[in-house]
């Protein structure tokens, strides 16, 4: 017997109906149904919910189904494969936005030195944050959700008060208004201070990835 019907006819024992048991996983009714019929499989996360809300084990559910079993397989290979790329990727966001605050603060002026950097710690902060898959672990209470604010309002106005002093300076004076035609002007002005913007949220969110995964790991080994 296969996993799709083995979920059914274990429901249909328990006299439940796939509302009853969407409710209680926290699913959609249609997502209930997908399973049953084999069109989806659910993920090894919620198969171990849904072991616990029917009180079968993981193996009776799964017993005899070798399409499932294989899924399975290729999933866990799959997620095993995704935690490196997140542990690698976490490393070098770290070590991209220390080498980014360093640049900074010792103002090195060469060019290739910080588009490598800048352009390194884009791409390693985006595939962090488009491969780390436990943002909903962040702010699971309403303490946590504001820590979170929190940490990230504190970044946000830490780096805005790094780059002010840079930002200020771009600021044309009188004199130069006079002197520079306004297309020039505008074009010169705001791409220097979309660049600061970028840079700027590329550091909060750099930093905020680099708090918020070990503390989220340190509260998950302490429950």
């Amino acid at each position: 017997m296969n996993f799709s019907d083995n979920l059914k006819i274990i429901r249909q024992q328990k006299k439940m109906t796939q509302t009853d048991i969407a409710t209680q996983l926290h699913v959609s009714r249609q997502t209930i149904s997908s399973w049953e019929n084999g069109r989806s499989y659910p993920d090894i996360g919620m198969l171990v919910q849904i072991s616990t809300a029917y009180d079968f084990s993981v193996d009776q559910l799964l017993k005899g189904d070798l399409g499932m079993l294989k899924h399975y397989e290729a999933q866990s290979a799959n997620n095993r494969r995704q935690q490196r790329l997140v542990a690698i990727s976490y490393d070098l966001v770290v070590g991209l936005l220390f080498l980014s605050y360093l640049h900074y603060f010792l103002h090195w002026n060469d060019g290739i030195v910080t588009m490598v950097i800048n352009g390194g710690l884009i791409v390693m902060t985006t595939t962090l944050i488009m491969n780390y898959n436990y943002f909903d672990d962040w702010a699971t209470t309403k303490r946590q959700a504001w820590q979170l604010v929190g940490v990230i309002t504190m970044l946000a106005v830490l780096n805005i008060a790094l780059v002010w002093p840079q930002l200020a300076s771009q600021i044309p004076s009188t004199q130069f208004l006079n002197q520079h035609a306004g297309a020039y002007l505008a074009g010169n002005v705001s791409g220097k201070l979309v660049g600061d913007f970028l840079h700027l949220f590329i550091w909060t969110a750099a930093a905020v990835m680099a708090i918020e995964i070990p503390l989220n790991r340190a509260r998950k080994t302490s429950d």
